[in-house]
């Protein structure tokens, strides 16, 4: 494909709209506001703005509200969407089924610019489909792992990672418990050795740290950066107003 005058080779599951997604990606930290509330849905479809980059519906706290989150979609078609369908495992609301959750994910793929799932729900005969699924309706996917009680220790987020690009996925996102500055500069490492090799890469901490965690991983490289539209949803983290000055600070 020509582009200016220059060859640019795509990887061959990308169409050109997913790499101009993962270009804009790759060239400055994004911002996501966590959008969890009926209330935050009211909000977007009225005259309320948005300091953050991407729009993370979390369709397994919305599930009674999926219409209106479609119509959300589809009104801010200029700001790209990630949507999420947690898994009851990694603190996901409504204890939803892996078939309800695939049910609700294909409801999206046409409209979400890029879906997150769970590298232990891609690893179930159920999603076995999953990433060819959203890729052939031009979705790119986050693979994630979440732990709240802990940090879990580097070689087995590392592990996690290179797991979730062997089986396919676009951007392993980590979100883990750090709590000392020793932890801190192990996930920014991992980050970094990561970028390094041309790979996109999403880290934040929770808890003591965490808020401390989502500045420095951004500076590092982490490539979507969350904060909460209204209300926190998760510990340590910044509203996605602050957190987009504080980026552009540093």
């Amino acid at each position: 494909m020509e582009t200016n005058g220059s060859f640019v080779d795509f990887p061959a599951h990308l169409s050109l709209l997913q790499q101009t997604l993962k270009n804009t990606l790759t060239a400055r930290p994004q911002v996501v506001a966590t959008v969890t509330r009926a209330e935050d849905l009211t909000f977007l479809s009225g005259s309320g703005t948005v300091a953050a980059d991407l729009l993370e519906y979390r369709l397994d706290d919305l599930f009674s509200h999926l219409d209106e989150v479609a119509q959300c979609i589809s009104s801010k078609e200029t700001r790209p969407s990630l949507v999420t369908v947690r898994t009851p495992d990694e603190g996901g609301a409504n204890r939803l089924s892996l078939n309800d959750r695939i049910a609700t994910y294909r409801q999206f793929f046409l409209s979400s610019d890029l879906v997150d799932t769970e590298i232990t729900s891609l690893e179930t005969p159920e999603f076995s489909d999953f990433i060819s699924e959203a890729h052939s309706q031009s979705t790119l996917v986050l693979a994630s792992y979440h732990n709240f009680q802990e940090w879990p220790g580097r070689s087995l987020l590392e592990g996690k990672i290179d797991r979730a690009y062997e089986l396919g996925a676009d951007i392993p996102k980590l979100a883990v418990v750090v709590e000392s500055m020793t932890q801190l500069f192990d996930l920014v490492q991992l980050v970094e050795k990561y970028r390094s090799e041309g790979k996109l890469i999403s880290a934040m901490g929770m808890g003591t740290l965490g808020k401390l965690s989502r500045l420095t991983l951004a500076r590092a490289g982490s490539c979507l950066n969350y904060g909460y539209l209204q209300t926190e949803n998760a510990p340590g983290q910044w509203s996605a107003a602050e957190l987009r000055k504080l980026i552009d600070a540093i």
